[in-house]
């Protein structure tokens, strides 16, 4: 029997955490000079990263030596920490909203790439931890066009400057080669992470659908961030706009990872009573 009270906590958690994903479009609408707004960004996106870093470390913790589940949420906890020392290095001016807007490819390419090659560790553990519970019924071919169907998508937000890095970066040009590596771990990361949407969608109503279902909006908002990214100029939108809409969804996939990690935090601490409900 499902208990609603049991879930009041997790309900009252994800809409806080939808709510803190708006806040970067306050900041845009009340702070209209470029650098302001950028320093805004920059001090948000560090503290972001480093709510989700520690939600995840928490989940991490909640598991003991040799479960799982415990190097999985460690993984994903680092792939949000190794970012906060590039983005500092870079400064409010790597946001984007200066005129002179500033890069620096080797701390801006590496630091991404350790981030994408965690995430795709830690999902891939993820998965394998869900595959090895027995609750995943999904037949052979559901898995297959779910796999085929998150490749697409992967194939959509990084296919198109995957095709137009590719051809530098096979002639030897280092930072397109970095572009490459990245739009590929990013492509990856949906593909590994199905199993985690497939656990959302299995588990239903119960409490320990929680910490999937978060995990599965986070990938969704990284989604929206890769969508806007790569769409945003095709459709119309300027500059500003898409940098608060990357900034929300920036938010919202550190913001859900977080909340991730204290679900599944509680689901543990629940009562095994309460748990299977």
């Amino acid at each position: 029997m499902n208990h609603p009270r049991r879930h009041l906590r997790f309900q009252a958690l994800a809409l806080t955490t939808l709510v803190i994903g708006l806040l970067p479009a306050t900041f845009a609408s009340s702070i209209a000079e470029p650098v302001r707004l950028a320093s805004a960004f920059f001090g948000w996106a560090v503290a972001m990263y480093l709510f989700a870093a520690g939600g995840t470390l928490v989940a991490a913790f909640t598991f003991g030596p040799g479960e799982r589940l415990r190097p999985a949420w460690l993984l994903v906890s680092a792939s949000y920490l190794v970012l906060v020392p590039a983005m500092i290095r870079l400064g409010p001016k790597g946001s984007g909203l200066y005129l002179e807007a500033t890069r620096a490819p080797w701390v801006d390419s590496l630091a991404t790439i350790a981030s994408g090659s965690l995430a795709v560790a830690g999902f891939l553990l993820l998965s394998r931890a869900w595959h090895a519970s027995g609750l995943d019924t999904t037949s052979r071919t559901g898995r297959v066009v779910a796999r085929l169907g998150a490749l697409a998508v992967a194939v959509a937000m990084a296919g198109p400057d995957l095709a137009e890095q590719l051809p530098a970066a096979l002639g030897g040009d280092v930072e397109a080669a970095g572009d490459v590596l990245t739009d590929l771990l990013d492509g990856g990361l949906f593909v590994v992470a199905v199993p985690v949407l497939r656990a959302a969608l299995v588990l239903g109503g119960g409490l320990v659908a929680w910490p999937w279902v978060l995990l599965t909006a986070s990938l969704t908002a990284w989604l929206g961030y890769d969508a806007i990214i790569v769409y945003g100029g095709v459709a119309g939108l300027d500059g500003r706009t898409m940098r608060v809409i990357e900034e929300v969804c920036r938010t919202l996939g550190a913001a859900m990872a977080f909340s991730a990690g204290i679900a599944q935090r509680w689901v543990m601490t629940e009562p095994k009573k309460a748990a299977g409900d």
